[in-house]
């Protein structure tokens, strides 16, 4: 459900954060994760945004870590797609992701 962003044609231009974009997924059902290198406000920074719901900003300081925090992210994002919610449901799990990250 998760595939590069135009076959990885934005793989090392630069992101909404300033930075070198090293990883950029889209899910199927309107999602995408992006991360950056050496971005304006932190070694690496990861967006991540469910379309028509949230856009989100984490700061990392290593590579493991935004390696790491992509995966766990894109984890959530398919199981968050893959349940039957109700908008309270869905809001509930917004404010919970985004204090996860």
């Amino acid at each position: 459900m998760w595939s590069g962003i135009d076959n990885g044609e934005t793989i090392g231009t630069i992101g909404s954060e300033s930075g070198e974009i090293i990883k950029d997924e889209e899910h199927l059902k309107g999602a995408r994760l992006t991360l950056e290198k050496d971005s304006v406000n932190a070694p690496y920074t990861l967006t991540s945004g469910v379309f028509g719901c949230f856009f989100h900003t984490t700061h990392l300081s290593t590579l493991e870590e935004g390696v790491s925090e992509f995966e766990a992210m894109k984890a959530e994002i398919s199981e968050f797609f893959n349940k039957e919610t109700s908008t309270d449901e869905e809001y509930d799990w917004i404010l919970a992701f985004v204090g996860r990250h």
